[in-house]
């Protein structure tokens, strides 16, 4: 049977496990890409401002925790709002 896993997922098996596991461990807040794309400059100015834009909206704080993707978005605009080049992370 592990052949036949093997030769169904091309010897990536590993890799697929792996984002199975991640995705059956995703947060059920997780307002998903969408909502954290419509709502990201909000929630940067938030941020940017001292709130903790995680209490009003949960949803999208799991989103960019969980997703680098946005994450990544989030860290450039807080960037471009701040003027800081640096790579430390808001989300904690």
């Amino acid at each position: 049977m592990e052949n036949r896993a093997q030769r169904a997922t091309g010897g990536r098996g590993g890799e697929l496990w792996s984002r199975l596991d991640a995705f059956l461990h995703t947060d059920p807040r997780d307002a998903g890409c969408e909502a954290a794309m419509e709502l990201l400059d909000v929630y940067a100015e938030l941020l940017v401002g001292g709130s903790d834009p995680g209490e009003r909206f949960p949803g999208l704080h799991a989103h960019f925790v969980a997703c680098g993707t946005c994450a990544e978005d989030l860290q450039g605009l807080l960037a471009s709002l701040t003027g800081d080049t640096g790579s430390g992370s808001e989300l904690d």
